[in-house]
């Protein structure tokens, strides 16, 4: 059976569907800025003048081999932002000036949002500060638009701005900011494993989907006799806090930092210890794939007598996976919704299919 489309991919099709469809939104522009962009077939018309950002590296990668013009930050003016916003409100308030600031006077952005994710009530967040806007709907999304007005709310575009800044958290103890994954508190799954994780822990060390850095902290504050860290995340900006919060700490390790689709593998790198707390959402539905995905990478990643700690929702079905990757395995703790599961020695059939 096909997975369904995610939210994100149903507003990317309704963005190409009105730029398509309403010309104004084009007409005489001639540099466009693509921010949180994804690539889309019927957008390829306006790809030589479209710069493109995305922090998300699936999603990097995709428009890089795709063949669109990519900046890891872009900067200047544009006569056109087009902008696919996340669903958190505060990220979305910092993407709404980032993309005003781009904007020449009198240049447009363009939003497009699935209705779920609060569309309606972003496009009153936008004329907050453009004074109007129009839209048009299809595809259970809705993309909005305005211009630049020579007179702008300023004192709302600062607050917006500040949304986009890491700031310190929980007793100045972490970094994070507004749109990464528990990002003003140390989600349950995450605790839960960093208790169990044995003081023991030795050699060569990966932490898969390292978010803003609390399992890699953990590690580096509790188990002395790791050599080497690395953090794979495929947020770049969350990646920037995970630095920044390892830092703080007067340890001998500093961690490698990978911005990275696990879901892809880790390459040749070899670890004896993989920890994780893997994604589990595409959209709004649960998807156990993401987490098979993480799974998978972590057996390949490990050497012989390799050793696999994860987290995951009491619900998620990743026993048989373990079952099938390791050759041995138990099940550590259930509480509070969610599970530590803990593997050992990866079976020889993963990295013989790795090497084919």
């Amino acid at each position: 059976m096909s997975r369904p489309a995610s939210d994100s991919k149903a507003a990317l099709d309704t963005l190409a569907y009105a730029l398509i469809n309403v010309p104004e939104l084009t007409a005489g522009a001639e540099r466009i800025a693509f921010l949180r962009a994804q690539p889309q077939e019927e957008l390829s018309h306006l790809r030589p003048l479209m710069l493109c950002e995305q922090p998300y590296k699936p999603r990097a990668d995709l428009l890089q081999a795709a063949g669109y013009r990519f900046a890891d930050k872009i900067t200047g003016q544009f006569d056109l932002v087009l902008l696919l916003p996340e669903r958190q409100k505060e990220q979305t308030q910092a993407d709404f000036a980032r993309a005003v600031d781009l904007l020449r006077p009198g240049g447009m952005i363009v939003v497009s949002l699935h209705n779920d994710w609060g569309a309606k009530r972003f496009q009153k967040t936008l004329a907050e500060v453009t004074g109007s806007t129009e839209m048009i709907s299809k595809h259970h999304c809705r993309v909005f638009w305005a211009t630049k007005p020579e007179s702008i709310n300023e004192e709302i575009l600062v607050e917006w701005r500040e949304h986009a800044q890491l700031r310190r958290i929980l007793d100045g103890r972490y970094w994070s900011r507004p749109g990464f994954f528990s990002w003003d508190r140390i989600d349950i799954g995450s605790a839960l494993l960093a208790k169990h994780l044995p003081e023991t822990l030795e050699g060569d060390v990966a932490d898969l989907g390292a978010g803003w850095g609390f399992l890699s902290e953990q590690i580096l504050s509790r188990c002395h006799d790791i050599k080497s860290l690395d953090c794979y995340e495929a947020d770049k900006d969350a990646l920037e806090a995970t630095r920044r919060v390892c830092g703080l700490l007067a340890v001998r390790v500093r961690p490698g930092l990978r911005w990275h689709d696990v879901t892809q593998g880790v390459g040749v790198q070899k670890y004896d210890v993989v920890v994780s707390n893997p994604p589990f959402h595409e959209g709004r539905a649960a998807d156990p794939h993401l987490g098979g995905a993480f799974i998978a990478s972590a057996a390949r990643s490990l050497r012989p007598q390799g050793e696999f700690w994860l987290v995951a929702n009491r619900q998620l079905p990743y026993e048989h996976l373990l079952e099938e990757a390791f050759e041995h395995w138990e099940s550590i703790i259930e509480r509070e919704g969610f599970k530590v599961l803990h593997a050992r020695q990866p079976k020889p059939w993963i990295n013989a299919k790795r090497r084919k």
